[in-house]
């Protein structure tokens, strides 16, 4: 099961899809080779918006590009079902280390050079 972490607010949740294109019951979203995949539309936009409408990319290790300063990415964790809060929170946890040390990368390449 795949969970995002909202950037802004901390909000989390599972993947999911009510259909893009063709409205369609809401289905959990899979990680397949092409990265998040709603089983119903396919391939999914890498984007994430909360229900309080912040929205930001998508970061999955392995499957999304190195994120870039000026960005929001919402880390997404693959978790088993029925995980406890706490493993949830604790494999988003690493996720997002994982940007920021990205990130932190870039700055200072940025400002001393490769």
């Amino acid at each position: 099961m795949l969970y995002a972490r909202c950037a802004f607010c901390g909000y989390t949740a599972p993947l999911s899809c009510s259909g893009s294109f063709m409205p369609h019951p809401t289905m959990l979203v899979e990680l397949t080779a092409m990265g998040p995949t709603c089983p119903g539309c396919g391939p999914l936009p890498p984007v994430f918006t909360c229900p309080f409408m912040h929205t930001q990319y998508l970061y999955v290790p392995g499957y999304s590009q190195m994120p870039q300063q000026g960005y929001a990415y919402a880390p997404v964790a693959q978790v088993q079902a029925g995980a406890s809060d706490q493993s949830v929170q604790s494999a988003l946890g690493k996720v997002a280390g994982e940007i920021g040390k990205h990130l932190g990368e870039g700055v200072v390449q940025g400002m001393f050079g490769s």
